[in-house]
């Protein structure tokens, strides 16, 4: 008796990954379907309003709008990844989600012991830094924030470490020089997006979360047991 064979899937991989992926695509297609009667709701509580933001801290310009509470204000730091302004970047982050996060997944693996938690909390607390970086360039009032490509930028931080080796290590001269050309990239796009991509974009988020991302995964990977031979 021939055993049939296995089709592989699609995207080969594991489901916290395309999971998380699919979240943001799905989350797009919501906000895009939404009645106008909900995006009054899900706009303010997701987008990182950076006046509002530090008028709730105290600290703000004169004239800005607090949110409503201290948990209202902190809401967006993460929940912002969730929104973007069109298909291209909502696909684009989602794509990135995959293609790094693969494997950093498996790197955060260990034996059955699957990486998804150490996976999930190291996009989130890249999302996070991205949005503080953000926050804190944008003092007192700036741009609001959306996307979840602080989060992507912190998976590709961890991507290099990976490419490394189990010595990677954020201060080598390999990692700094690829932090160097990622911002000068950023800061080339930041300059030119809104005549080449027809938007702007957020260095400030895309540094931010890249590390914050390598930070957070190089504290997984250091608790991770060393083999012995």
């Amino acid at each position: 008796m021939t055993r049939a064979k296995r089709t592989p899937p699609i995207i080969e991989a594991p489901p916290a990954v395309t999971g998380l992926a699919g979240v943001i695509l799905l989350a797009h297609v919501l906000r895009v379907l939404a009645p106008a009667s909900w995006q009054g709701f899900i706009l303010p509580m997701g987008v990182l309003q950076t006046d509002r933001f530090w008028a709730s801290m105290g600290i703000g310009a004169e004239g800005a709008l607090p949110y409503n509470s201290p948990l209202e204000a902190l809401i967006p730091l993460l929940a912002s990844a969730l929104l973007h302004d069109g298909w291209a970047g909502a696909i684009l982050n989602a794509a990135l989600i995959v293609i790094f996060g693969r494997l950093v997944h498996a790197s955060l693996s260990i034996g059955r012991k699957s990486g998804a938690i150490p996976f999930l909390i190291v996009f989130a607390v890249s999302v996070v830094g991205g949005s503080l970086f953000h926050l804190i360039t944008q003092y007192p009032a700036g741009t609001g924030l959306i996307g979840a490509s602080g989060g992507a930028s912190g998976l590709f931080a961890a991507w290099v470490l990976i490419q490394e080796g189990r010595g990677g290590r954020i201060l080598t001269k390999r990692f700094l020089t690829v932090f160097l050309f990622f911002t000068l990239v950023n800061l080339a796009l930041w300059l030119m997006g809104p005549s080449l991509l027809g938007a702007g974009i957020s260095w400030q988020a895309h540094l931010g979360g890249f590390i914050a991302g390598a930070v957070a995964f190089q504290f997984f990977r250091s608790r991770r047991p060393v083999s012995r031979f």
